[in-house]
């Protein structure tokens, strides 16, 4: 179990595409394949995949790609888009803490902000997975928020529109733990008028890192080379990046 657990494998399923474009997929995965000059036909490790928008965008420029995730739901979402789209795919139910990839992939991605769930430790051990998973010259593409943009721009609440009813999400940062927090709302009337607070459908928690903190935990002696990026656009990295992206060569 972890702090989050609950909150993605019930609330997640219900919001995920509002909050996840297949738009934004197709760019992130086009500009991923030209930054690391992927061969043709190379394989692809996507973990966590979520209802597969990435997976199905690196099989469609003809990668061979496995999805890893823990929720079965999620899945059965990827393997649905997935034959829509006519592309196959390689889906695993398992935490990512967990997986065993010895050698097997030229790119391993991990995308959206889905580092941070876990203690310090246990990241750094999903980080050790991922090197673990990669060929000897593979590649490892990490993108989370920036914690130092978030600290300055985080508001207390937002609100988003799903599927007829809306999100109100209760933001909080502890600045000594780096850790964001979030309690997500369902409000089935969202009117100027209304008093409905919501009802309470989750809560999260999240580790932000800065950008010399988790560059320090891929560590030197198994990683090449690892550059900073603000966006998976190629966006240089600065404090006032939203995203931070990490490339690095096993």
């Amino acid at each position: 179990m972890f702090q989050s657990e609950r909150f993605f494998r019930e609330a997640w399923p219900q919001i995920s595409h509002a909050f996840a474009s297949p738009t934004d997929a197709a760019s992130d995965a086009e500009w991923i394949v030209g930054a690391v000059a992927l061969g043709a036909g190379a394989r692809v490790l996507d973990a966590p995949c979520g209802f597969g928008r990435h997976s199905i965008e690196f099989a469609r420029r003809g990668h061979q790609v496995t999805g890893v995730d823990f929720s079965e739901t999620e899945l059965d979402r990827a393997r649905k888009a997935a034959t829509e789209a006519r592309v196959e795919l390689r889906l695993v139910c398992q935490d990512i803490r967990d997986m065993e990839f010895p050698g097997e992939f030229d790119l391993a991605v991990n995308l959206f902000s889905s580092i941070g769930y876990f203690s310090d430790d246990e990241d750094r051990l999903v980080i050790d997975r991922f090197w673990r998973a990669l060929k000897p010259g593979g590649v490892f593409v990490l993108d989370t928020r920036n914690r130092d943009q978030l600290v300055r721009s985080l508001p207390p609440e937002e609100r988003k529109r799903v599927n007829g009813w809306t999100v109100r999400i209760e933001n909080a940062f502890d600045p000594a733990t780096s850790r964001w927090r979030a309690r997500w709302w369902r409000i089935k009337r969202a009117t100027a008028k209304s008093k409905d607070t919501g009802e309470l459908i989750g809560e999260s928690e999240i580790r932000l890192y800065s950008a010399h903190e988790l560059s320090a935990m891929l560590r030197p002696e198994r990683w090449g080379r690892v550059e900073l990026y603000g966006g998976l656009d190629g966006t240089p990295f600065s404090l006032d990046a939203a995203r931070l992206v990490l490339v690095a060569r096993k």
